[in-house]
């Protein structure tokens, strides 16, 4: 299946290729990233970026903390609980010690809009096109992973193509090369010690029958992380005294997925018009606004 992978890359590449390349990767790093399975393009975002996406997030963390205390209704569970903020779908657990942990921020930009300047900027989106070899995207992942010490938060091994396809029973790999894929953006530096993630390089796409092998991403503020749905991974607990904060931004085939994702602005219909022009309006079966006050660049 790798080998499919790399060659319905290249045809579909060879269409895109009239025109000038204008998102954050080459050829050669598309080439890898469906060889691999991810690919890590350090350095990509600057230091005034990363401060700015810094404090936006860790406002919207403060704030879902503070109304997740201040709920009417504090039912203590170790299962996941979900609470609305602006549009935005906050996963949390609140453990009858009392403490707090947020598993992740589902449509994010609803209570910060100008989280959609980098998760759906101009050049994230022609990366994805050009990533995924297509002209017609649909934007569906735009998430906040806090990792906050002593959380407790961890994810266990698994591909993302299992939730795809648990939260879409019609889900269809159109392209026949995964048809999605997310670009992890790492905030704060990412170890092992503070649940940082990590990949299993030994079963890409399918399980190949043998051991896991477990290769752990090490990735600083800027840098850009993107998997295949097909890649196993997982991250850790963090056992650090610093935050891992990260946000996600994640883009699928149109046509792929049929149902609304939870959270603000997703469900984003983006139509790339000759090689240039984005247009972006609302998929059929959005149920909350998908597009904001602006894309930027």
């Amino acid at each position: 299946m790798r080998q499919l992978f790399i060659f319905i890359f290249i045809y579909y590449s060879s269409i895109l290729c009239a025109t000038e390349m204008k998102g954050f990767l080459t050829q050669e790093e598309i080439a890898l990233f469906y060889k691999q399975g991810y690919l890590l393009k350090p350095h990509v975002l600057n230091e005034i970026e990363i401060n700015q996406l810094n404090e936006q997030i860790t406002t919207i963390v403060h704030r879902s903390l503070e109304e997740i205390q201040q709920s009417s209704d504090p039912i203590f569970s170790e299962s996941e609980q979900m609470l609305y903020i602006d549009g935005s779908r906050i996963v949390f657990k609140r453990r009858p010690d009392g403490s707090t942990s947020i598993a992740r921020i589902n449509g994010c930009s609803g209570i910060e809009p100008a989280l959609l300047k980098t998760v759906r900027s101009e050049k994230m989106a022609h990366t994805f096109f050009e990533l995924l070899g297509t002209s017609d995207l649909e934007h569906l992942i735009s998430q906040i992973h806090p990792k906050i010490p002593g959380d407790q938060i961890a994810f266990p091994r698994h591909r993302d193509i299992q939730f795809r396809k648990s939260f879409d029973p019609e889900w269809q790999d159109i392209l026949g090369n995964g048809s999605y894929a997310i670009c992890f953006i790492p905030i704060d530096p990412m170890t092992p010690e503070n649940g940082g993630l990590w990949i299993d390089a030994n079963n890409y796409p399918e399980s190949q029958g043998v051991d896991e092998e477990r290769v752990w991403i090490h990735a600083e503020p800027g840098d850009l992380l993107f998997m295949h749905p097909y890649l196993y991974h997982g991250s850790g607990p963090n056992l650090s005294n610093s935050s891992r904060k990260s946000l996600l931004t994640g883009f699928c085939a149109f046509g792929a997925n049929h149902k609304a994702y939870p959270g603000a602005h997703v469900n984003a219909h983006l139509a790339l018009l000759d090689g240039e022009k984005i247009v972006i309006e609302q998929a059929p079966w959005s149920e909350t606004p998908c597009i904001g006050p602006t894309t930027g660049h």
